[in-house]
């Protein structure tokens, strides 16, 4: 996938360690691509005219559009109890990056399924 060292790419432009980690790093890259990237391909393909209406947001949001931005949103939301306490093992790199982002998938699914289905965001 070309996705992986992409999103690795901006792991490591967000903080993640550039030199200890990086199976790791790759590993939640990889958790991100098949939670958000692959189902955003599979189901849009590859037109551009599509994917230009995705990434600004004029596409009406669905069930796999919702699950993306809350993967990406929980990944980022969970990346707040990293700098607490390294001591705990459930604080490490990437534990807590993984669970938000699982988390984020989940609620954005269900969001996207039963609130904004066929919804487009309005930015005035």
């Amino acid at each position: 996938m070309f996705s992986v060292p992409i999103l690795t790419a901006v792991q490591i432009l967000f903080g993640a360690p550039l030199t200890t980690h990086i199976p790791h790093t790759i590993l939640c890259s990889s958790h991100l691509a098949l939670l958000a990237i692959f189902p955003l391909v599979y189901v849009h393909g590859s037109d551009s005219k599509i994917w230009k209406e995705v990434v600004s947001v004029h596409s009406p949001i669905d069930e796999v559009f919702g699950a993306a931005v809350g993967c990406f949103l929980g990944g980022w939301l969970g990346a707040i109890p990293i700098p607490l306490d390294w001591d705990r093992e459930w604080q490490k790199w990437p534990v807590t990056i993984v669970t938000g982002a699982y988390a984020g998938y989940i609620l954005g699914k269900l969001a996207g399924r039963f609130f904004l289905k066929g919804k487009r965001i309005e930015l005035d």
